[in-house]
């Protein structure tokens, strides 16, 4: 399933009026004021949006001079102006104001709903796209992310991204236009990548694009649509996968060194034929003369050497046997040049002339087209000719060029592709001609003498006065031909709209003319090798903040069974593995250990225990090779080599297991095929099976089949069997689902109430916004765009519920709390769905309604009724009665007209998109801590506290001095208790999903109880559990989660990943009530080494690279110095080493842990590196990584080595034996983790807000900030953009600082 923005209409029956014309809606004004247009309600200014990697401090994104309202936040300024803004960076075309943004989308709304006939008059049409602009202005609402990168562009309203017909593909046969791959459907055709050959799988043709082309410094061009992806490099080996409408000048690009030979016959004729063409195109002419007696077709060769008159005449001997021709000698002012002119007439030379394309000349010549296919010997023969008739070697005092200069850019742009095709780098320049009546030129230039080495041995010039000049220029010394070079982005161009096309290979990627791209697609799955293999194919790249996709594979047969043939079944497990690495491969942006991709499996299917330990027994395989030196953090280079770590799991349980699991009963394991049971299990079992892996791992989730199709609303066309990745969307198989979320806190008034009425009637006007967004939209293929049509699902939700419950005064934990979630949830999807039926006599039902009428009427009444079970409290009283009187009229209007839309709600987790409307908190989540950091205007950045507590506060009745006290307090301990004046019974309303007083793993899931039944899809949500939570606590919460009526549940308990950081002060509260000592200055003081001291002295060899390592310690033990020899005395290495080891020794002896340094340098990556013959450190990844391990192991005990991950052999081979790896951790020094960065933060702002205070230098983010206060790293990865500590959103992770996602949007 995928999140998308729409599709074409489908329109079911219309009801109509008296008149005889159908009816339509009337839009009452909400927040705009008649003949005020919003944008000139605000205040207006222009902002610098430089986005910056937070520990290194490179360039992410530039873009100067963007307009915003006065009132948006730096954070929501960045994001937008870099997620959402289209145009190719740095061009003229790029959008550079929100208005623009929000005109962009609201305008193809407001027309689509006029086309459509949704409105009764275009006056309320204006009101309505007035309406859009207001929300979107002030922050009300958003939509989600494919919304605003496509809507109202050229572009199809879905990411799909393509690049135009002539764009050439790295093949061994040559180079392939893109297009003519798609034409004939090259299945199977061997393609170049990074990393050699891979295999088309799928071919596309996309429709009319919009296109850029991205010219760098070096010549060679890449078209591309800017939501493709290609690989943007960083530095020698290094870079990640971006969209190419987010580059900008000085970014680079990855070139790469092939050998494309050509797999035709060569044929003598041809290297004639391709000989003398060159020379037509360089040094001849071929055409009609206009003057003289014979104007019939004429061919013209000039040569100036005998070389060349013997080639000229030895190809036209071929290529003309019979022919007569002219060969007249011609004067020159040069009298040492044998200068001949040879020439042919008549007709029987066309059909040459035209099989080469000879007859344009200037300007528009162009390389022959068969040549980027043909033979590489053909192709020499051609370029021979040219470089001998219009090419030189210039001799420099250091350097030499091989380079050829000519009027048409494209013969001399086509040649550079030749070039490629030996694997010679060339580039190409433009030299302008000052005098007016002369073209400039385009010239080709092959410079390294790697490159130049391989022009002379495989193309070479005719004359030997020019060879011998070529060969004397390697007597100078020159640079070899790397196999990779990055080539720096000089501008980018606007190409118009074009034909676009796409392929998707086996690795997930390809060369473009050498240039490192990357392709995409969506997926699909049946109990055939077919569609398995199908699903191979089409399983696409997931775009950060883009759309997801999930799928159940429990149609396909299990290893239990037989196949046709008589043989055994793989089983789905198996092919996951597959399918896993293919994921791994294409994974956009980086890797992270969560994809957007969720797999599912029912409980009952045979291989249900193989699945369910799948991730677990890798999660083990990843503690071992973490102990051996691999680097299997999160982005770790080592980490590919585990499997199954794409995906989300989740096991599909039905009622009839829960029950069995209750009663303590066996369970059936049901055959594929025949649906028989096959093998019966105690379901308790089973049950302790999927909790302890997910204790072990957090995988598998469970999705509860029973509660999940018993809200159906389409039953008669379909189970519901999987969910998208973040488990909110659940609906048809190859279905899809519009998106959009609204910001609740902005309905909060100043007199603290909800304000109900409001909030009702923006979710008419967005729900209406989101159905019109079908008839528009494009989908990746024709069954999701047909089942989208037909049933029309929407999604409408909500973010900051969160704050807006500490707001109003409420404990997310509390029967309060919950009650007003409840009604305001519920408040929505009665408006939605009243709204879904209004449309619906508007411009009729969804297509699937007839048939499934009854159903639906059902569900909305379950609704209804879950409305009416809720308990009602003070702050809720008034949202519930609004509810329950919309729920009544839902009811009403729908028996009537019907419903528009098969679903209307879901809770999503609202990453990017939160971020856009300056949310505290996403989706259902509570606050994650009670001060944030914040970035400020012009630079800088502070802590602050949540500007919800204040109004807290002032709700729970607490005066202006005491707010300021609190607000103090917490300011400078990051949490409530002890605070001033605040009485206990209200510490509960401050609590939040991290810090001191952190929200129990049962209350989440009583506030997801809470809402779930009025929502039509499920809750994106993950329960967060601590790390000494045991598999009993684990199993309870599914229980319950069940017993609560829940559609899906996921946990994650803290630290059981490997890849995530540990958690540290476990020992920390033993000693914390210690009496504090009296202050004392502080200075270090340096304890220096006797004179006679212990010393050791290993001998190692890391990568075949051999040294010593002498380290001395104190008599009373502790290490004090260490000496390294490395490298011949007195080499550059040696000196270095020597200054290393006296910096790491004074620092030891001023009191620097040996555990800090050791964290600072282990894992560093350069060479030389790989195998050692330390036993107990196998693999080093560096020199300095391998000295610190060994020294951790002789100098560190085991408690501190096991918080770093260090251990000896014998250490690891008794935790293979079975050892827990949960025990012996110690603290981790979270400091000396971390790097820093300067940041100047604005004194004046944090003066006048209470408990503001500016930010550590070392803090990126409101999560890195909680890592400071709590003394305890959080269970969270680094943004693989900007490199700021994620914080959790959902089912996935979020980053503040640049809004990108590990999966959700």
């Amino acid at each position: 399933m995928t999140e998308t923005v729409g599709t074409a209409s489908g329109r079911g029956k219309k009801a109509q009026g008296k008149s005889g014309r159908a009816a339509a809606l009337t839009v009452e004004r909400i927040y705009t004021t008649p003949g005020v247009h919003p944008y000139d309600e605000v205040s207006w200014e222009r902002r610098d949006v430089v986005m910056t990697n937070w520990r290194d401090g490179t360039v992410n994104f530039e873009q100067r001079g963007v307009e915003f309202p006065d009132f948006w936040s730096v954070n929501a300024t960045n994001i937008v102006t870099s997620k959402y803004f289209r145009g190719a960076a740095g061009s003229p075309q790029r959008e550079s104001s929100l208005r623009q943004l929000i005109d962009r989308v609201v305008g193809v709304y407001h027309r689509s709903g006029l086309e459509h006939g949704y409105f009764a008059t275009e006056e309320d049409a204006e009101v309505f796209a007035q309406e859009l602009t207001w929300m979107l202005l002030h922050q009300v609402f958003s939509f989600n992310s494919p919304v605003w990168f496509n809507v109202g562009t050229n572009s199809p309203q879905q990411v799909s991204a393509c690049l135009p017909y002539d764009a050439m593909v790295s093949t061994p046969a040559g180079l392939v236009p893109i297009g003519e791959l798609v034409e004939r459907d090259a299945v199977g055709t061997k393609v170049f990548d990074a990393h050699g050959l891979t295999s088309v799988v799928a071919t596309k043709a996309n429709g009319v694009r919009e296109v850029i082309r991205l010219h760098t410094k070096a010549g060679h061009q890449l078209d591309v649509t800017p939501d493709h992806v290609v690989w943007k490099s960083t530095g020698p080996g290094t870079g990640r996968w971006v969209e190419a409408g987010t580059l900008r000048p000085g970014d680079q690009l990855e070139w790469h060194r092939t050998h494309s030979y050509g797999e035709s016959v060569i044929e003598v004729a041809q290297l004639a034929e391709a000989s003398l063409a060159g020379w037509l195109q360089s040094d001849g002419f071929v055409g009609r003369y206009e003057t003289g007696t014979n104007r019939s077709l004429t061919i013209e060769a000039m040569t100036v050497t005998e070389a060349e008159r013997v080639w000229v005449g030895a190809a036209l001997d071929a290529v003309f046997p019979g022919v007569h021709r002219h060969e007249r000698k011609v004067a020159t002012q040069d009298t040492s040049l044998d200068c001949r002119r040879t020439r042919l007439y008549g007709d029987v030379l066309s059909e040459f002339v035209d099989r080469w394309g000879l007859r344009t000349r200037g300007v528009e010549m162009t390389v022959p087209a068969h040549l980027f296919t043909a033979p590489l010997p053909v192709v020499a023969c051609y370029l021979r000719s040219l470089f001998q008739a219009e090419g030189y070697v210039s001799r420099r005092e250091s350097s030499t060029l091989v380079g050829m200069d000519m009027i048409s850019e494209q013969l001399i742009r086509g040649v550079q592709a030749l070039l490629g095709r030996f694997g010679i780098f060339a580039r190409v320049g433009r030299k302008t001609e000052p005098r007016p009546d002369r073209h400039d030129l385009w010239c080709i230039r092959i410079q390294n003498a790697g490159d130049r080495r391989a022009f002379a041995d495989e193309i070479g010039f005719i004359d030997p006065v020019k060879e011998a000049k070529l060969e004397e220029s390697f007597e100078l010394p020159g640079l070899s031909a790397r196999a990779v070079k990055r080539l720096e982005i000089a501008r980018i161009e606007e190409r118009g709209e074009q034909e676009v096309y796409d392929i998707q290979t086996e690795s997930g990627e390809f060369l473009a003319a050498g240039l490192r791209v990357h392709n995409c697609f969506i997926l699909a799955v049946d109990d055939t090798m077919e569609s398995i293999l199908n699903w191979y194919r089409e399983e696409g790249l997931i775009f950060k903040g883009g759309s997801g996709a999930g799928l159940n594979l429990s149609r396909i047969r299990s290893s239990k069974e037989l196949l046709s043939s008589g043989g055994t079944a793989s089983g789905p497990v198996s092919f996951m593995r597959g399918a896993d690495a293919s994921a791994g491969t294409i994974k956009s942006g980086g890797a992270t250990r969560r994809a957007a991709k969720m797999v599912v499996l029912d409980v009952d299917h045979p291989d249900i225990e193989e699945f369910v330990a799948t991730k677990a027994k890798e999660e083990a395989k990843i503690r071992v090779l973490r102990d051996a030196g691999f680097d299997m953090d999160l982005g770790g280079s080592d980490i590919t080599s585990v499997q199954y770590q794409n995906a989300n799991n989740s096991v599909r349980v039905t009622d009839e297991f829960m029950r069995a699991v209750e009663a303590d009963g066996e369970f059936g394991l049901r055959a594929r095929m025949t649906g028989e049971v096959i093998d019966r299990v105690p379901a308790k079992k089973l049950f302790r099976t999927i909790a302890q892996a997910a204790w072990e791992c957090a995988d598998p989730g469970i999705q509860y089949d029973g509660t999940i199709n018993d809200w159906h609303t389409c039953p008669e066309s379909g189970r519901i069997s999987a969910s998208n990745p973040c488990s909110e969307y659940m609906h048809l198989d190859n279905s899809s689902c519009n998106l959009a979320s609204l910001n609740l806190l902005k309905f909060l008034g100043d007199n603290g109430q909800f304000d109900a009425a409001r909030f009702r009637k923006a979710v008419e006007l967005i729900i209406t916004a989101m159905d019109i967004s079908i008839c528009f939209a494009d989908f990746p293929t024709e069954p999701i765009a047909d089942t989208t049509r037909k049933f029309r699902q929407l999604g409408i939700g909500y973010a900051n519920l969160g704050a807006l419950l500490m707001a109003t005064g409420h404990a997310y934990d509390s029967e309060g709390g919950q009650a007003l979630a409840a009604a305001i949830t519920s408040l929505m999807t009665g408006a939605a769905y009243k709204r879904s039926a209004e449309l619906a006599g508007v411009v009729g039902t969804y297509d699937g309604y007839a048939r499934n009428a009854e159903a639906h009427q059902r569900v909305i009444r379950k609704h209804a009724a879950a409305n009416d079970d809720v308990r009602t409290f003070p702050a809720s009283s008034p949202v519930h009665k609004l509810a329950t009187s919309t729920w009544k009229e839902c009811l009403a209007i729908g028996e009537r007209n019907g419903w528009r839309n098969a679903q209307a709600s879901v809770l999503a987790p609202t990453g990017t998109i939160g971020l856009m409307m300056d949310c505290d908190t996403t989706g259902i989540e509570p606050d994650l801590a009670l001060v944030k950091f914040k970035k400020l205007v012009g630079g800088g950045s502070m802590q602050i506290v949540n500007q919800t507590v204040p109004r807290a506060l002032v709700k729970l009745g607490y005066q202006h001095e005491q707010v300021e006290a609190i607000v103090e307090y917490i300011g400078e301990h990051g949490h409530v208790i002890d605070a001033p004046g605040l009485r206990h019974e209200h510490y509960e309303v401050f609590d939040c999903a991290m810090g001191e007083r952190s929200i129990a793993p049962m209350g989440h899931v009583r506030m997801m109880a809470a809402v779930q039944p009025f929502l039509s899809g499920a809750i994106s949500k993950t329960v967060n559990m601590p790390e000494v939570a045991t598999v009993e606590d684990v199993e309870k919460i599914y229980l319950e989660g069940w017993k609560l009526g829940l559609k899906a549940l996921a946990i994650y308990r803290d630290n059981c990943k490997v890849g995530q950081p540990l958690s540290a002060g476990k020992s920390a509260k033993a000693t914390e009530k210690a009496e504090a000592p009296a202050p004392v200055e502080a200075r270090p003081v340096r304890r220096r080494l006797p004179k006679k001291r212990p010393s050791e002295t290993v001998s190692f060899t890391v990568g075949g690279a051999e040294g010593y390592l002498t380290a001395g310690s104190y008599p009373d033990n502790g290490l004090g110095e260490i000496f390294v020899k490395l490298g011949k005395q007195g080499s550059t290495l040696a000196g270095v080493m020597d200054a290393f080891s006296m910096s790491i020794s004074v620092g030891l002896q001023y009191g620097i842990p040996l555990e800090f340094y050791v964290s600072k340098f282990s894992n560093l990556r350069f060479e030389p590196a790989g195998m050692t013959d330390d036993p107990d450190v196998r693999i080093a990844t560096s020199v300095l990584d391998y000295l610190f391990r060994r020294l951790a192991l002789d100098h560190l005990p085991y408690e501190k080595r096991a918080q770093l991950g260090i251990f000896s052999a014998d250490e690891r081979t008794k935790q293979v034996a079975g050892t827990d790896y949960s025990t012996g951790y110690g603290e981790v020094d979270v400091e000396g983790l971390r790097s820093s960065v300067d940041a100047a933060p604005a004194a004046e702002e944090a003066e006048h807000t209470p408990g503001a205070a500016p930010a550590p230098v070392e803090v990126g983010s409101s999560t890195e900030l909680l890592e400071l206060r709590l003394g305890k790293a959080a269970d969270a990865p680094l943004c693989m953009t900007c490199g700021t500590k994620m914080r959790p959103a959902g089912s996935c992770y979020l980053c503040e600082g640049c809004g990108s996602t590990s999966g959700c949007s």
